[in-house]
């Protein structure tokens, strides 16, 4: 929730508001790519520092701002009812997640394990699912590579501190949110077949995503420290 009284949330605020608009209106947030989605995207990071430093509700609007905005420039490749919907829940999907996940991993080493372990056991899931689909004569070495890549990040973020961890995984889904949500109301109003979805899911999506960790977990903590929360 944001205090309305208090200078240093209004002008963090206004300035994230201000970058999602520079972003969106200079299209220096569009990526162009020769793929059928037309751009990567840059746009959810403000939404997802949003979401993170300032609360859901914020970062529900910012990223709103974000789904207007497209529809200035894509509306010859999907409707504003695609372009839109999902854009608003990047931020509401980042700001609930890290709420919980903070409070849930401050508790306790064993919650702490548990929930980095089922996060692992997703994206190893996840990567042995797209390895089956798209690389079929190479199940198991993908199999294998699937598990290392899970081991990896399991070993990497179960000593870490429960604010880096739950950043990272609240940065991660709210930029998924934005692909599965955005590429989901496209196969169902018809505008992908759901394998052009998918492809553009594993071309951007995935990308996107590791990018807004990299960026947004310590600007999320810098920005933390400032507004007094954290630490």
């Amino acid at each position: 929730m944001i205090n309305l009284k208090d200078p240093k949330t209004l002008s963090l605020a206004g300035i994230i508001t201000a970058i999602t608009l520079l972003l969106g209106f200079t299209q220096w947030g569009f990526i162009p790519l020769p793929t059928p989605a037309g751009a990567a995207t840059i746009m959810h990071i403000p939404t997802i520092i949003g979401g993170l430093v300032l609360g859901p509700l914020f970062g529900a609007i910012v990223g709103l701002l974000f789904g207007i905005i497209t529809v200035f420039f894509f509306s010859h490749i999907a409707p504003f009812w695609v372009l839109i919907p999902a854009r608003p829940f990047i931020g509401i999907v980042a700001g609930i997640v890290f709420y919980l996940l903070y409070k849930l991993l401050g508790k306790s080493i064993r919650v702490k394990f548990y929930s980095t372990l089922i996060f692992s056991l997703l994206i190893f899931i996840l990567i042995l699912w797209l390895g089956a689909k798209y690389f079929k004569s190479i199940t198991y070495w993908w199999a294998g590579i699937s598990y290392v890549l899970a081991l990896s990040l399991f070993s990497s973020l179960k000593d870490r501190d429960p604010e880096i961890l739950s950043l990272s995984i609240a940065s991660f889904l709210g930029s998924m949110t934005n692909t599965v949500g955005t590429l989901g109301l496209a196969v169902i109003f018809k505008v992908f077949p759901i394998e052009t979805a998918i492809s553009v899911g594993v071309l951007h999506g995935l990308p996107e995503a590791i990018l807004a960790v990299i960026v947004c977990v310590p600007t999320a903590i810098t920005l933390r420290r400032y507004l007094g929360k954290g630490g």
